[in-house]
């Protein structure tokens, strides 16, 4: 191919083009600040490293404010999990979220978009337990291994068929699924050693296959942990994964008393129990801060290190999950809302 002078020209016109738009963008990107400042807040580019729990503590002198960046925020999908370059939304205490501007790549509008509620997703959600002082009925009870008579097994796992026996009068149908717990346990204060309730520890899905007058015959579906003879049975409701998030009620503190798993120090992403139910006004999906005191002298100073989420609520207990912690738990452990920095 012969390439003409006029040719040369036109590639050479366009070659050096390309490099002075390259070059403009990137005095551009090295020029654009990181912070820009807004009569309601300020927009804040995510660096290397950055977290929602640090860029909380940042701006806004408490990590506890991450639920709110992340709900103010749509287009982050994952709170855990943001990159450099993303730019963040953060809004001064005192402003309404019904007054937002837009983004600043979007062209401003009178209408402003609807903040629509968040959600949390946690895939194990069917298989955390829970602690409650009240009595709870079984519905039936592991009694044994079906199948070769000559193994004698007192521990089953997936798709293994057991005998079971229903509780009162009441028939253990064919199709019926129930979720296997442990026997309750009871469960003591750590500190004041007082009667907080019983530990229902779950362990599985049960399917009914089959069923007769005295007994049933069961299949495990589902073995969070070993299924074991004696194992109660109790009706299974669906929990869904998706949880929506709310606002944690002013004025609560209490105590994180024990970790799911019994463990005696526990941390991010763990199951725990705490002393505040749905009588004290708990609901699924809030977020409290978890703290704890320094005594310097004479003050007492309340420090927060972390954040749990609410997935079951009992009369006065919760079941919670551990989102964040700079350190680990040792129970008991205390969680609070802001308004409320007092020792339960």
């Amino acid at each position: 191919m012969r390439i003409t002078p006029r040719f040369s020209i036109v590639w050479w016109f366009f070659i050096t083009g390309v490099f002075v738009l390259w070059g403009f963008t990137l005095a551009a990107s090295a020029e654009e600040p990181s912070v820009i400042e807004l009569e309601s807040g300020v927009y804040y580019t995510v660096k290397k490293g950055d977290t929602l729990w640090d860029i909380s503590n940042r701006y806004f002198n408490t990590h506890w404010r991450w639920p709110q960046i992340w709900s103010e925020n749509q287009q982050i999908m994952n709170p855990h999990r943001i990159f450099p370059g993303e730019r963040l939304r953060l809004y001064h205490e005192a402003w309404d979220a019904s007054s937002a501007l837009e983004s600043l790549d979007q062209p401003a509008t009178d209408q402003l978009p609807v903040i629509e509620s968040r959600y949390y997703v946690y895939s194990f959600i069917h298989r955390i337990g829970f602690v409650t002082a009240q009595s709870i009925a079984a519905s039936g009870q592991i009694v044994l291994f079906k199948g070769d008579k000559n193994v004698q097994k007192t521990m089953f796992g997936q798709d293994e068929s057991i005998y079971v026996t229903p509780s009162g009068n009441t028939p253990l149908k064919v199709g019926d699924v129930y979720a296997a717990y442990r026997p309750p346990v009871p469960v003591l204060d750590p500190e004041s050693k007082d009667s907080v309730g019983f530990q229902y520890y779950k362990t599985g899905l049960l399917r009914i296959v089959e069923s007769r007058e005295d007994y049933a015959v069961a299949k495990v579906e589902k073995a969070f942990r070993s299924v074991m003879v004696n194992d109660i049975l109790l009706p299974y409701e669906p929990i869904s994964s998706k949880i929506k998030l709310i606002p944690g009620k002013g004025g609560i503190c209490g105590k994180i008393f024990m970790a799911e798993e019994g463990t005696k120090m526990f941390g991010d992403n763990e199951v725990a129990f705490i002393n505040k139910g749905s009588e004290d006004g708990i609901q699924t999906g809030q977020t409290y801060a978890i703290y704890e005191e320094y005594r310097i002298g004479a003050d007492l100073d309340f420090v927060d290190f972390g954040s749990l989420l609410v997935l079951h609520t009992e009369a006065t207990t919760a079941t919670v999950l551990i989102l964040s912690s700079g350190r680990s738990i040792q129970a008991p452990g205390y969680f609070r809302s802001l308004s409320f920095p007092q020792n339960p």
